[in-house]
């Protein structure tokens, strides 16, 4: 019979509760790395460590040819210009074209990574101080005699860089990666496991920050200390430029002030005596000299960028991490803020900022909230607010003029500007928020036992209602959770509209907000993720961290790999009876629309009639897809083909007959770009009613 064709595109992501007859075509019911996207649906990116130096997606290769050689250069020596110096790692052992290492006249070319340096025409070329050739010509960036040598010595570039990115020092998982002025900065026990560190990524890796001193002191006298202020040993003669002053109980004017005071160096030893500043003699009281500020071991890390003090120069980064004191960081200065005398109390888990004012989330449900626009005053007197919700806090939200409060069991919003008209409004009661699952996307979403939920604002000021988003996917919501596998981490992703949850299992899932319905699709990284972060480069471009594990930060959605691994990847589609449910067809083609590198290869094979085990289904088929270029001017440069279609195409001839047919996709790359799935077309002839 005559073949019809029928299109439709890739959309409605993972529907698990729709039954099959009445699905939507485009939707899937299984997969595995993909993403939704707002046009199809998106092999999910790669991701690739990360401590400051070069990323391995990034590492080129340079040829460089020789002439009168007398020795083979062998893949992973170093060659040396006698003359100029440059520098550069063999990536395979040299080509000999022609003449011989015997004759001491071998032509050929080597390929070099992480060239240092200009080579020189004529100048010796030396391994290990031993002349093995003379350079013929200068060395090329990204030339090679062939694709297939091009081919290897990028495989070869990018697994060297990526062996020199190390680990962050220390033991144990990750436990905060975050960024501020321009940097990223990690946190992870020291080796012993009695101590955690803070690391900063640089050209040459991870480096610890060296934390401030402090010096707690009593009975201030009547001249309140001030930052900048220069303290004197009134009979050691030690002195400190004051960096921050923590007050914490007592009053300047009262004589009694009592609180620490924060150094970045200081000269001399102090001793128990009294402090100066100027003429200003018994300015405080100290014990003994300054100690080292210190990290608790353990916990896990929150973090917020705020400005408390108006100049565009202060925005600070602020911390906690559920076993010690918060902090602050300004780069420099690294400053505990106390918000109780009692240490053993004061160990806020989670932290953020509310109309200018600190808020730390404690244990047991409380709430303490510091002065307005002091974050190192937590004084009642002064205007700071202690509250209580009942209810263990998952976790801090700021957003729309209130900061939402969620717990294990409930959900709040605190509004208000101070301490004089704070309100605490609840919201829910029925179910809470679990942990790290907590984002802002316009309005807050979270995951709790039953799903994903979305706060969405009425017409009514200060009111919102609490909408599950994931209802398409319940089941396997619950296979999780009733399981006891728990979400570890989430993130936003801005650029992509994207709100990422990732499990214990290393398993997650993806769920696109840019359209009227939620979409999700699922993932797994082979990786856990102990912590999380987006941050916005000094280009405006996003970036996502993540540390694991393994001591390791990595970034997320940079590389073709999993940090050297193939990505697996596959789309399982939902039955589809092209509007005739209980027709006999013979399916004869599928072509897949798409935007991809040339090249990009696939596997197809279908399954027809709900699977049924009498109905044979199409084996494999390999699809080669055929790119989709873009158009000049209009299009990315690193994602435009030149040689490409504007739209990129796969065909599979399938030969298989049902009244409905299931399309799996699939594939496994370690060097293929992510590859975008819009839509399919079938080709099918009637058969008959099924009888």
């Amino acid at each position: 019979m005559t073949q019809q064709t029928s299109f439709f595109p890739l959309t409605g992501g993972l529907d698990l509760v729709t039954p099959a007859i009445v699905a939507r075509a485009g939707t899937a019911v299984s997969c595995l790395n993909y993403e939704p996207a707002s046009n199809g649906y998106k092999r999910l990116a790669g991701y690739e460590r990360f401590d400051g130096r070069p990323a391995p997606s990034d590492a080129s290769f340079w040829q460089l040819s020789f002439a009168f050689g007398s020795a083979p250069i062998l893949a992973g020596q170093i060659v040396t210009g006698a003359s100029s110096g440059a520098t550069g790692r063999a990536l395979a052992d040299a080509v000999v074209t022609g003449g011989s290492h015997a004759g001491m006249s071998a032509v050929g070319h080597v390929g070099l990574g992480v060239v240092k340096g200009a080579f020189l025409d004529g100048e010796n070329l030396q391994v290990a101080g031993v002349a093995k050739a003379v350079c013929d010509g200068t060395a090329e960036e990204g030339e090679s005699p062939d694709d297939a040598s091009a081919a290897r010595w990028q495989a070869a570039a990018t697994a060297n860089a990526r062996a020199l990115i190390a680990a962050i020092p220390g033991s144990g998982p990750v436990r905060g990666v975050w960024h501020y002025g321009g940097a990223v900065y990690g946190f992870r026990d020291n080796l012993a496991g009695n101590a955690g560190v803070m690391h900063k990524a640089g050209a040459a890796g991870w480096a610890p920050v060296t934390l401030s001193k402090r010096i707690d002191f009593t009975g201030g006298g009547t001249y309140e200390i001030k930052e900048g202020d220069i303290v004197v040993g009134e009979t050691s003669a030690a002195s400190a430029v004051v960096k921050r002053v923590a007050r914490i109980s007592g009053s300047w004017s009262g004589n009694s002030a009592a609180g620490t005071l924060i150094f970045d160096g200081q000269t001399g030893t102090f001793a128990a005596e009294q402090l100066k500043v100027g003429t200003n003699l018994g300015a405080a009281t100290i014990a003994g000299n300054s100690s080292a500020v210190t990290l608790p071991p353990g916990g896990r890390y929150s973090f917020v960028n705020t400005n408390f003090y108006g100049s565009a120069n202060l925005s600070r980064m602020y911390g906690c991490n559920g076993v010690g004191r918060a902090f602050e960081f300004d780069g420099t200065t690294f400053s505990p803020i106390v918000s109780d005398p009692s240490a053993a109390i004061d160990r806020p888990k989670r932290i953020a900022e509310h109309n200018e004012a600190l808020v730390l989330a404690l244990a047991g449900g409380a709430v303490s909230i510091s002065v307005v626009g002091n974050p190192h005053s937590f004084d009642g007197t002064l205007g700071a607010v202690a509250l209580g919700t009942g209810d263990e806090i998952s976790d801090l939200l700021t957003g729309r003029g209130a900061l939402t409060i969620l717990c294990e069991n409930s959900i709040h919003n605190l509004f208000g500007s101070d301490h004089t008209d704070y309100v605490v409004q609840k919201l829910s009661e029925e179910a809470g928020a679990l942990a790290w699952t907590a984002q802002t996307v316009g309005s807050p979403i979270y995951m709790d036992n039953r799903g994903i939920r979305a706060m969405s604002p009425t017409q009514a000021f200060g009111n919102f209602n609490i909408g599950l988003v994931s209802s398409a996917v319940e089941p396997l919501i619950q296979r999780l959770v009733g399981g006891g596998t728990l979400p570890v981490a989430s993130v936003r992703q801005r650029a992509k509209n994207l709100y990422r949850l990732f499990f214990a299992d290393n398993s997650g899932l993806s769920l696109y907000l840019g359209k009227r319905q939620p979409e999700i699709l699922t993932f797994d990284l082979g990786k856990p993720v102990s912590c999380i972060c987006s941050i916005e480069d000094g280009s405006r471009q996003e970036r996502v961290f993540f540390g694991s594990e393994d001591g390791f930060v990595y970034e997320l959605d940079r590389g073709t790999s999993f940090d050297g691994a193939p990505v697996p990847h596959f789309l399982r589609l939902v039955f589809n009876h092209m509007g005739s449910p209980q027709v006999l067809k013979r399916f004869h083609k599928a072509i897949i629309e798409c935007e991809a590198a040339p090249g990009t290869a696939l596997s197809v094979s279908a399954d027809y009639d709900y699977g049924d085990p009498q109905s044979l289904g199409t084996n494999p088929i390999g699809v080669t897809l055929e790119g989709g270029g873009g158009q000049w001017d209009l299009s990315n440069w690193g994602a435009f083909y030149w040689s490409a279609p504007f739209e990129g195409t796969g065909e599979a001839y399938l030969d298989g007959v049902g009244r409905n047919m299931s399309l799996l996709i699939a594939g496994e790359a370690a060097d293929e770009p992510p590859h975008l799935l819009q839509g399919l077309t079938l080709f099918h002839s009637m058969r008959g009613l099924q009888r």
